[in-house]
């Protein structure tokens, strides 16, 4: 019986010791790259090595936007979340600094822990006040650095669990936390580090609060880089401004770091161009456009506790791109300068300051030499005076020449005789009585813009010089609603004009098909052949469309960033031989004796349409908003008239008649780009 129990217990051991070799061999073969790595990540640091954004320049290598040195408030995560350790470990190390026993010390604590609590529950208020940032602004950013945080953790705990697929579809994460013993909470690096709350603060505030630490536990001053734009107000809403990362964001392209294994990172690339709380990404123009280059790639150096670096091989941070433009920013700034001087009178007319939008393309190329919007702003100073651009009814965030829609009034009639003459609706020779209105009997329907004048019998180019409505009312009339619309979207209207800006409008152009009422496509074709009814254009799209008709039907997209490719060209079908026709008729419209832009008479001959668009408009009075009615005036026009160069397309809201106001300010633009060798010598101001 005793040798049977000594058996037992001699097996009982033997296999005891079997499974303890089993598991030590399953450790130190199977599984030891593995723990060699757990092992070594308690003996080193990842420390990240900042990045700066790419620069923005102009045609000429001038920079319209670059980084520069400045401070940013950062505060600690555990002092944001008053963690009660961290506040008991920041009590402690104060109060050795004024007590030399343990005994004092102690007695202090529970006060000086209470101070610090007081401190921190008031720190959003003292960052609003001492930072100039609406309080709400502040409490969203602390936000946004735990919704960070709480994007690891979760990015953590998938991590692990990914090498126990089996068990994800029959247990919790509560659960599974419990059996692989990962229960409570993952203490991450970044917990213990200092997030940016407020970038790019003065000198006199990081001075303050370095002055001032005891009063703010947890603030710090952290040296960092700003965008700083050298040409101010010129091009803002071109180049664009940045804001705080967003939430959505954070989700979908957050920052993270490598894991080291076997003493390299190669096989673990994280993600280091992604996002940290209390980064910047581009909120408009180009700093959005072109996000993915301007945003650099941050490097991460690995150091053992004793300051050695791990990886000779770090990963080196990789600035972002340089941005190229095909904007002349000195023409583009003396040409604002004089719009914006009331002196000049080509926006500030019987008392009143006019918004504006000009666009310069390059016949050849359709490069984008000036993009204009007025008013403008200062993005340096966005982020401080947002709260006033957002409510300034003259609307200076919004480029103009992009997403503003007009109707386009008189300037389409070019485009129209072009795609009637390729129906053969049209000839160039086709004579139509120029009447004050359309229908006999009915002169309060359809008027000619000369009513009560009557031109008389006029062919198509005599029509387009003296800009005759009637005559196109009856091409819209021959052409029909479907093929009006259809041109007129072979042309670029109604659609993105591939420019690559996000906040491109497509501006309004109805569906082919119209409506079940034939007598409303009647009229809105009536109405669109002199561009009124339901159509809106941008001027981009506009002068976009006059490069297409002088490359005799070739389109393209219009190149504003030189690193987009853009779409392919495409052909519109334009019957070429009605271009000689329409090209007389818009030289006639400046140096023609009856034509409507005799302000644009110059040395250079200039060609061109002007427009005069009904319109309405809400405006601010006397702090209401009210309907007004007006007009839109527009120029379209093109240089040299005998080889054309450039199209300058310019509208000037609410500014009345075309030729007197939009010409004026084309030909101070032709002006200007003489004056910096786009143009042969023409006659100046």
């Amino acid at each position: 019986m005793r040798k049977q129990r000594l058996i037992l217990l001699l097996s009982a051991a033997v296999a005891a010791l079997a499974v303890i070799a089993l598991r030590l061999a399953q450790l130190q073969l199977a599984e030891a790259k593995f723990w060699r790595a757990q092992a070594q990540s308690f003996s080193y640091r990842h420390y990240v090595l900042p990045t700066h954004r790419g620069p923005i320049v102009d045609c000429r290598g001038r920079y319209l936007a670059i980084q520069t040195p400045c401070y940013n408030l950062a505060i600690q995560y555990q002092a944001m979340n008053r963690d009660d350790r961290w506040i008991t470990q920041e009590a402690l190390r104060r109060l050795e600094k004024r007590y030399p026993s343990r005994r004092a010390v102690l007695e202090h604590l529970g006060a000086e822990r209470r101070r610090i609590v007081a401190a921190l529950r008031h720190l959003p208020e003292a960052i609003s006040r001492y930072c100039t940032l609406p309080l709400a602004d502040v409490l969203e950013r602390l936000d946004l650095v735990r919704a960070r945080m709480q994007l690891l953790q979760e990015d953590i705990w998938v991590r692990h669990y990914h090498r126990h697929e089996g068990l994800l579809d029959q247990a919790s994460p509560t659960d599974l936390d419990a059996q692989l013993g990962l229960a409570g909470h993952v203490d991450l690096a970044e917990a213990h580090e200092a997030h940016t709350i407020v970038a790019d603060i003065s000198p006199g505030v990081a001075f303050y609060f370095q002055k001032h630490a005891r009063e703010y536990p947890g603030l710090v001053i952290v040296p960092s880089t700003h965008r700083v734009y050298p040409f101010g107000a010129t091009a803002a809403q071109v180049i664009g401004a940045l804001r705080q990362v967003t939430p959505a964001a954070l989700r979908k392209d957050p920052f993270q770091l490598p894991r080291l294994l076997a003493n390299t990172l190669a096989d673990t690339p994280g993600n280091l161009r992604g996002y940290l709380p209390g980064d910047e990404m581009g909120a408009s123009g180009v700093e959005s456009a072109a996000e993915n280059l301007l945003r650099g790639t941050r490097g991460i150096q690995v150091l053992r506790l004793d300051g050695r670096e791990i990886l000779p091989d770090r990963r080196r941070p990789i600035p972002g791109q340089s941005v190229h433009l095909t904007l002349d920013i000195r023409l583009q700034q003396t040409l604002q300068r004089q719009l914006e001087n009331p002196a000049t009178g080509l926006l500030d007319f019987k008392g009143q300051w006019h918004s504006a939008a000009v666009v310069v393309l390059s016949v050849a190329h359709d490069n984008v030499l000036l993009m204009l919007s007025e008013p403008s702003f200062n993005l340096n100073y966005f982020h401080q005076d947002f709260s006033r651009l957002i409510h300034n009814p003259g609307r200076p965030l919004l480029n103009r020449a992009v997403a503003g829609i007009y109707p386009p009034g008189s300037v389409v009639k070019p485009l129209e005789a072009a795609f009637a003459i390729t129906d053969g609706v049209l000839t160039p020779q086709t004579v139509i009585d120029c009447g004050a209105y359309l229908f006999p009997g009915q002169p309060n329907l359809f008027r000619n813009w000369t009513y009560p004048l009557a031109p008389g019998p006029l062919d198509l180019t005599g029509a387009i010089e003296q800009s005759c409505d009637t005559y196109f009312y009856h091409v819209g009339l021959w052409l029909g609603f479907q093929r009006m619309v259809a041109g007129y979207r072979e042309f670029g209207l109604g659609q993105l004009t591939g420019v690559g800006l996000g906040d491109e409008s497509r501006g309004r152009l109805p569906p082919e098909r119209g409506v079940r009422d034939g007598v409303s496509n009647r009229t809105n074709a009536i109405f669109m052949s002199i561009g009124q009814g339901p159509l809106a254009v941008t001027p981009l799209q506009m002068a976009n469309a006059y490069t297409t008709l002088l490359r005799g039907g070739i389109w393209m997209a219009p190149r504003l960033i030189t690193e987009f490719p853009g779409p392919a060209p495409r052909r519109v079908p334009i019957d070429t031989a009605a271009l000689p026709a329409i090209r007389l008729g818009m030289e006639r419209v400046v140096r023609g004796p009856h034509g409507t832009a005799p302000i644009l008479r110059m040395a250079m001959a200039v060609a061109g349409k002007t427009g005069t668009a009904q319109t309405v408009r809400r405006v601010r009075r006397n702090h209401h908003w009210t309907v007004v009615k007006g007009l839109d005036a527009w120029f379209i026009g093109y240089v040299p008239a005998n080889h054309p160069q450039y199209v300058l397309a310019a509208v000037v809201p609410m500014g009345g008649d075309g030729g007197r106001r939009a010409g004026a300010v084309v030909r101070q633009c032709i002006w200007d780009m003489e004056h910096y060798g786009y143009l042969t010598k023409v006659d100046g101001p």
